[in-house]
Parts: structure tokens; sequence; C-alpha cells
């Protein structure tokens, strides 16, 4: 079984979802590794333990309330291109991400599409996934999870399936019970998936100062463990509409 943390970040009519999975044998290892981090961020740059990690706060330095006065644009970039490497490293416990990106303003669509995904990497996986959200739309999402349980009508990437028909119902088999809700500032690895929706904002949509600290090269590094074969024309496996 994995636990499957998602949050997004959007920037209009642009939409991104990214989704961090966790095998449960290895959430311990995960957790303590991140947890070191956090520390070795409080000892150096004085960053509190409970201080949530916003990715866009955090690399703009404004709404932080006074917590990164001291810390520099440039370090902020390093702590935040740091992220992405301690992520990769969890290739040794299995860790996996999958990424929509969906520029046609189409939120739920963006949604569905790692849905159906995550349903499937699962099925490779011979694994189960238990969602873990950001709080915010619990109502939304949970209809949307229950629907696809029941209806989920699936093109063919071929055009038709064998029977001749345009969809197939491939419901979500694989994703158990309804998306549990937690606030970000209370879970350090809904924190990293906020940040890697954000890498790929920036890696889609980079403004002259991400690139001046090569922020829109961060999610790059996540590579080890993407899922790939979420889209097979995107070297980076980043689901689009």
């Amino acid at each position: 079984m994995h636990f499957v943390y998602i949050d997004d970040s959007t920037e209009r009519p642009r939409h991104i979802f990214s989704a961090l999975c966790i095998p449960t044998e290895n959430w311990n290892a995960v957790f303590a590794e991140i947890k070191a981090w956090r520390q070795f961020l409080r000892s150096n740059d004085d960053i509190p333990l409970r201080y949530e990690l916003h990715a866009r706060k955090f690399i703009s330095g404004r709404g932080t309330g006074g917590t990164l006065r001291t810390i520099t644009r440039h370090r902020r970039a390093q702590i935040f291109t740091g992220a992405f490497r301690l992520c990769a490293s969890f290739q040794q416990y299995g860790v996996c991400s999958l990424n929509a990106c969906f520029g046609n303003d189409n939120q739920d669509m963006a949604f569905e599409n790692l849905l159906n995904r995550i349903n499937r990497t699962m099925v490779r996986l011979g694994s189960f996934a238990h969602l873990i959200c950001d709080e915010g739309k619990e109502a939304h999402y949970t209809k949307i999870v229950r629907r696809m349980r029941v209806h989920n009508p699936i093109p063919s990437n071929r055009g038709l399936w064998e029977d001749g028909s345009l969809t197939r119902n491939i419901t979500l088999e694989r994703i158990i019970e309804d998306p549990q809700f937690k606030s970000s500032d209370r879970s350090y690895l809904i924190q990293m998936a906020d940040f890697i929706a954000f890498g790929l904002l920036r890696r889609e949509a980079p403004t002259p100062r991400i690139k001046r600290y090569g922020i829109h090269k961060a999610f790059d590094q996540l590579l080890p463990i993407l899922v790939t074969q979420a889209n097979r024309r995107d070297d980076f496996g980043v689901i689009r509409e």
C-alpha cells in the first residue's frame, strides 16, 4: 500500500497537481529523513520545525511573517532545490511522483487525470493508494473520487477499444477509502508535494528572477522518482491534456 500526498499549484490558466507516493512500509524512513532535513534548516537557517514551507511564499519571501527576513533569496533558492535532491534520494525507498499539468483552465480535469494515473501506477506496482490532500476542497474532491469509483469512462489511445467502443469504464479500484485531508502546516509531506507542484509550475512558466536563481531547473532533479510511464511523450512523464 502507498500513502499518496497531493497538492497543487496554479497560475491561471495553468493548473498543476503533484503526487508523492510513499510505500507504507518505508514511510518511517522517509519521514525521518525529511525531519532530519528540517532540523538542519532549523540549526543552519533558523527556520522553525513547525514553520510551514509554502513554496510560493518561500521563494518570494513575502507573507512569511518575518521568519525568512535573514535568509537571502540566493539561500532560499538553495534550500528549494535541495528539497528536490532530497526527494530524488527517496528512490531507495521506492517512492515515486506523478504530476499533471493542464493549461486549459480546467482544474478538475487535471485532478481526474492524475487520479487515473495513480490508479494505473498502483496496478503496475501491485499496490493500493490512500490519498492525503491539502485542506480546502474536501467535499468537492471526495465527490470526484467517489464518482470515479463508479463511473470513469476512459478513451482508448488507439481511437477505439478492442470491442469497438469509444470509452471503457475503468474505475479507481486501486484507490481505497475517501481522500484524507490535512492542513499543509501540519504535514511535511504535503509541503513537499507543494514544492514539487510549484517547481513544475516554474519549469513550465519561469520568470526572469526564477531563471536568475536556477529555480526553474529544480524539478528536473526528480527524474529518478518520476513515473515517466504516465506520459511517454513527455521526458518527465508529466500528464497533459
